[in-house]
């Protein structure tokens, strides 16, 4: 009886192997419209919330963050964003973004993205108690842009503003204005629209950004 092959490697996943590595023909290389850190970061004010983003030294308290894609080198801040995310713990925004550093190149799909995009990290403290004037929300709805619907899903979303809140906005907004959401991203990131009251904030904010920048 013959005895099967021994195979000369053993691979125990398959960033190991390069056999299992996609070949280039298997790939398209595709160019999206991705919302950047500064679109996010004016959609937000929109609805008083600032957010108080850097591409500097991250700081150790809470707030937001997003990856960008690593293309435009100098300037995160107008790059695509790959991911976005809060921290709220010990260590905060420096804890929180030095983990995942450390996941790049690794077994995460996160790590993965990060490594194969040379993604970088912009973050910021978050304030959320800012008086602001709602009225372009029922401009967008005198003009039929927006449904009457959406007011009511509005002022119950600014009554609640807890950073989770702002989170689930950010997302729904990369969502609702680019081609497609921050790719990393899974949590919030519901193919369809819902009834939150942030999916309902994010979709009037992107109605009003191409209303004022003539998208329709």
């Amino acid at each position: 009886m013959t005895e099967p092959a021994v195979p000369s490697h053993e691979v125990s996943n398959p960033e190991e192997s390069d056999e299992l590595a996609p070949p280039s023909t298997l790939l398209s290389e595709t160019t999206l419209r991705l919302i950047t850190p500064l679109t996010l970061q004016a959609g937000l004010r929109l609805i008083g919330v600032v957010w108080n983003v850097s591409d500097k030294e991250v700081a150790d308290g809470a707030g937001l963050y997003c990856w960008v894609h690593g293309a435009r080198e100098g300037d995160p801040l107008r790059s695509g964003v790959l991911y976005i995310g809060i921290a709220e713990g010990e260590g905060g925004l420096k804890t929180r973004t030095t983990n995942e550093e450390s996941w790049r190149g690794g077994d995460h799909a996160h790590g993965i993205a990060l490594e194969r995009t040379h993604a970088a990290v912009v973050a910021g403290s978050v304030k959320t108690d800012v008086d602001v004037d709602l009225g372009w929300v029922d401009d967008l709805i005198s003009d039929g842009r927006l449904s009457p619907t959406a007011r009511p899903f509005v002022d119950e979303w600014r009554e609640e503003r807890a950073l989770k809140e702002v989170e689930e906005v950010a997302i729904r907004l990369a969502i609702h204005l680019g081609d497609t959401g921050a790719p990393v991203n899974s949590f919030h990131a519901g193919a369809w629209r819902n009834d939150r009251p942030a999916d309902w904030v994010a979709f009037a904010i992107a109605r009003e950004f191409t209303r004022r920048h003539g998208g329709g």
